[in-house]
């Protein structure tokens, strides 16, 4: 079962697409947490890999200590020549931006920030570090909190060339959208276009297009096998309560029998008893497996 981590199923449409590849590679351009609205969390959980860029000490101090098959990148990502860039941190948070005015709007809606100077990095030097254009990124996302342009700017898409593309595309908290800034620096670079699901929006390169266009082309629905982390949780959690209410009134149940035992209570009292205790023993292994059960239904479908 594929556990969906993502704000808006964007980890879905790319499993559908990229499921079938076996320890692939992401890059991911503003990590931010490593589990929460993380696209990538479901993959590494599946075996993937890749390099996180996330400027914010906090986010990725958690990255390097849950996930350390990834390359870590404490950087901000942008296209100005320099070495430090002022980042506006809004702590605890995925609101943090490089852009003023953002940072300004967040303000004025109630968000404190601090200021804090962090390492600034083109996307082209990070990658050249840690991969060689031969190495296949089978998707990368970006989401810089209106910085996208940045990102984008600072990478050579004739020689980087990821097989998808998710670009965060509205102004952040809000539905305005934003692409038109950057989207034909992807086009022009060979890119195609596939769905755009209310936040982000998915290109896909033109020579992996035949392949992968109609899978990454409508959002994540029913027809797809998943579960989100907050469904599983609670139904781990459910079924941890369930188990545990059962097993004590089964220990209830039996001390019950044996007194009635002791006491002179029939034999058809404690056989009565007795088949009470079996039927909630049964009753918790069905209800325990049951998401086994309904797995193994849609993989015979």
């Amino acid at each position: 079962m594929f556990i969906s981590y993502a704000q808006t199923g964007e980890d879905v449409v790319l499993w559908r697409a990229l499921g079938s590849v076996d320890a692939g590679r992401y890059v991911e351009v503003g990590a931010n947490h490593p589990s929460e609205m993380s696209v990538s969390r479901g993959f590494y959980e599946h075996g993937w890999s890749g390099v996180t860029i996330e400027p914010v000490p906090g986010f990725a101090e958690m990255h390097r200590a849950e996930r350390p098959r990834d390359t870590l990148v404490e950087a901000a990502i942008t296209d100005d020549d320099v070495e430090t860039v002022t980042l506006h941190e809004i702590p605890g948070t995925g609101l943090s931006t490089l852009v003023d005015s953002v940072s300004d709007r967040h303000g004025t809606a109630g968000w404190e920030h601090q200021d804090i100077e962090v390492p600034a990095r083109r996307l082209d030097a990070v990658l050249a570090e840690h991969l060689s254009p031969e190495d296949p990124i089978h998707f990368m996302t970006v989401d810089v909190e209106g910085a996208e342009a940045r990102v984008l700017a600072s990478i050579d898409l004739g020689v980087w060339r990821p097989w998808v593309l998710v670009v965060e595309a509205t102004s952040p908290l809000s539905a305005a959208p934003t692409h038109e800034e950057w989207e034909p620096v992807l086009l022009d670079a060979g890119y195609e276009f596939c769905l755009f699901d209310g936040l982000s929006r998915f290109y896909v390169a033109k020579e992996h297009a035949e392949a992968l266009a109609a899978k990454l082309a409508y959002p994540a629905c029913p027809h797809d096998v998943y579960e989100t982390r907050a469904s599983r949780d609670s139904r781990l959690e459910r079924n941890e309560l369930l188990a545990d209410v059962l097993r004590w009134r089964s220990v209830a149940l039996e001390g019950w029998a044996r007194q009635a035992q002791r006491g002179g209570a029939s034999a058809a009292e404690v056989d009565a008893l007795r088949r009470e205790i079996e039927a909630m023993r049964q009753t918790i292994s069905w209800r325990v497996t049951a998401p086994l059960r309904a797995l193994r239904g849609r993989s015979t479908r």
